[in-house]
């Protein structure tokens, strides 16, 4: 890759050519004289056929690289300034959502710092930060906590050190006593949530019959009385009521306790009450 861009601006001074910009799907960004980007692009391709690159190129001067939107204008200049997708509908977390206020801020702190770093153009910051505050208060956020925590973010804090971290779940009301009382101690507190839409609504798998599952403990009660066997086993467990259904109907009494008991006591074990207990 780096022998390929010598060679082309070896051969082909950028000063000369007229440039276009590609970006690549794996997010790079790489400046190329237009007549050799079908030649990059074919030699990045050839190198494993196993891994095929696509590339986008520049429209109207201006192209899309992760959260930015750099613009290239007449006098070869570069800007840049905030990209969001034509799908973006500035939903963010609700305010009243169950969050820790700290999340809450570490958003509002977010946005405003990406307004004021990616945006180099003089006029856009100001219409930036103004989006940013339309943005909040849709999703509820009040003014004074939108600008405390835009003011708070550029003040330098003093880096506290603790002595071990801990993460506990998050429930409104008592988790922030918890961590003051925790933090007062030296332990840094982190929180989680357990109810996140992708635990409700993605299932990679579809779960295991119960039949098909191994490792397990299970209990075979009995018909005839209120004993019942509990065992182990390592395989699926319908094998393993299939060889004891076996062992009672040919009489194994010296291997099998259920056999041993069905037969003792002329008990039917109750297969259709089998339990995995784990």
């Amino acid at each position: 890759m780096e022998s390929f861009e010598e060679e082309a601006l070896d051969t082909c001074p950028l000063s000369c050519l007229p440039r276009v910009w590609k970006r690549y799907v794996d997010d790079t960004f790489i400046i190329v004289p237009i007549s050799e980007t079908d030649k990059l692009l074919k030699h990045m391709n050839s190198l494993e056929p196993t891994i095929q690159f696509t590339s986008e190129i520049e429209c109207e001067g201006k192209i899309a690289f992760l959260d930015t939107l750099v613009h290239r204008h007449d006098n070869h200049r570069l800007s840049t300034s905030v990209y969001r997708k034509p799908t973006h509908t500035d939903q963010y977390i609700a305010f009243d959502s169950h969050h820790p206020i700290s999340v809450k801020r570490g958003l509002v702190k977010c946005l405003f710092d990406r307004a004021s770093r990616i945006v180099t153009s003089p006029q856009q910051p100001c219409k930036e930060r103004t989006r940013v505050r339309s943005a909040l208060s849709l999703n509820g956020y009040p003014r004074r906590c939108i600008h405390n925590t835009k003011n708070r973010s550029s003040e330098p804090r003093d880096q506290k050190v603790y002595k071990t971290f801990t993460v506990l779940p998050y429930i409104d009301g008592v988790s922030q006593q918890l961590k003051r009382r925790l933090e007062s101690h030296g332990i840094r507190t982190v929180f989680r949530s357990d109810t996140t839409l992708r635990q409700q609504l993605t299932r990679p798998k579809d779960p295991i019959p119960p039949h098909r599952r191994d490792g397990i403990v299970y209990n075979i009660p009995c018909k005839g009385c209120d004993r019942s066997y509990i065992g182990e086993t390592a395989r699926p467990i319908k094998e393993r009521i299939t060889e004891h259904k076996r062992d009672v109907r040919l009489r194994r009494t010296d291997n099998s306790a259920v056999a041993e008991h069905a037969w003792d006591n002329q008990h039917q074990p109750d297969w259709d009450g089998v339990q995995c207990l784990s």
